[in-house]
């Protein structure tokens, strides 16, 4: 008991004189005994760790992951919190995954990007509290962060056609994902608030990496052969344009004097692409930081808090649930890949 008091500097009535305490800690030097922390953590209701999860692809280095990682790695670090990644393959079939991950070996776990059952979100303790980074579940009563995507696709869209581009081509990113379905909605608002007619051929279904951007470019041009070219690509992503560009300047197209293109996130890709990307901003460190911020204050809560709170608790019937949302500013950062359109040529 005398040991334990000590060498876990705990509060207690037993008195341990100066003397017997250094004997201990001695004694605990000479030996190399350290701690046991998951009995410290136990014992405080708190492991003083958070958990990361998301989907990393064998393909391409996601450059918008690192950026959201390294912010929420920052922030735990100035709050003197551990953070343990959980990397998955997918969101369903790793549900055990999620699930042991939340045994007590973390306080609490931020989802990047995920695809969550609200039966499954049922199975985790209350204790483990969540909060989404772009949320594409749909889940109630789960905080979640995001971007305006509608409206950073719709001011992108916008320059471009202020610009004078009329004939716009819009690569998307995966259509299963909420944060694309929205880009798609402000690229088609900015075309209907300029009279300019939505062309179906123009818009091609793709994904957030760089061989889909390459892809799907390939696929356009192919599909317009013999058509005018667009004057301007929208990309729903960094990774998307800087494929594109690729393609284009292989080609011998070139960018911005043939045709602009634009990205979304503003990653490091955003400046190494040449040329340099003119792209919509997300705030990454700033979501990042909120997102440590809210789930530490959940895990703060005391268990009485917990049986009722939306957040902490499962029971609540997913029709009575509401949504939690913080949208997060964008902005938009002008480079050199967009310029006024010249006159249209077509594809040989």
């Amino acid at each position: 008991m005398v040991a334990s008091v000590v060498l876990n500097n705990a509060t207690s009535s037993t008195r341990v004189s100066e003397a017997t305490r250094d004997r201990i800690l001695e004694a605990a030097k000479r030996m190399q005994y350290r701690p046991n922390a998951v009995a410290r953590g136990l014992s405080r209701r708190r492991m003083n760790t958070i958990g990361v999860s998301f989907i990393i692809h064998a393909g391409d280095f996601n450059h918008y992951f690192m950026e959201v990682l390294n912010g929420i790695l920052e922030t735990a670090a100035q709050y003197q919190q551990n953070t343990t990644i959980f990397s998955i393959s997918d969101w369903v079939l790793d549900e055990p995954k999620i699930l042991q991950a939340c045994d007590g070996r973390i306080d609490g776990m931020i989802l990047i990007g995920p695809h969550m059952r609200q039966s499954f979100v049922r199975q985790i303790p209350h204790h483990t509290p969540f909060v989404f980074i772009h949320n594409n579940s749909g889940l109630p009563n789960v905080p979640s962060l995001d971007v305006d995507n509608e409206n950073g696709s719709y001011d992108m869209t916008k320059l471009l056609l202020n610009y004078g581009h009329k004939c716009i081509a819009h690569i998307t990113g995966s259509m299963n994902m909420t944060c694309s379905r929205e880009r798609q909605s402000g690229y088609l608002r900015a075309l209907q608030g300029n009279e300019v007619k939505w062309d179906e051929d123009l818009t091609v279904l793709g994904d957030y990496s760089i061989e889909r951007g390459r892809e799907c470019t390939l696929c356009l041009l192919q599909r317009l052969k013999n058509r005018p070219l667009p004057t301007a690509i929208l990309c729903d992503s960094d990774a998307i344009a800087y494929g594109c560009i690729e393609v284009l300047n292989d080609r011998g197209i070139r960018v911005p004097e043939d045709i602009s293109v634009t990205g979304f996130d503003d990653t490091h890709l955003a400046q190494i692409t040449n040329p340099s990307l003119t792209t919509v901003r997300q705030p990454f460190r700033l979501m990042a930081k909120r997102a440590v911020e809210i789930l530490l204050s959940h895990v703060e809560m005391e268990p009485s808090q917990t049986e009722n709170h939306p957040v902490m608790s499962n029971n609540g019937d997913e029709t009575d649930g509401r949504l939690i949302l913080e949208r997060l500013p964008h902005e938009i950062i002008i480079r050199k890949s967009v310029r006024a359109p010249r006159e249209t040529s077509l594809i040989a």
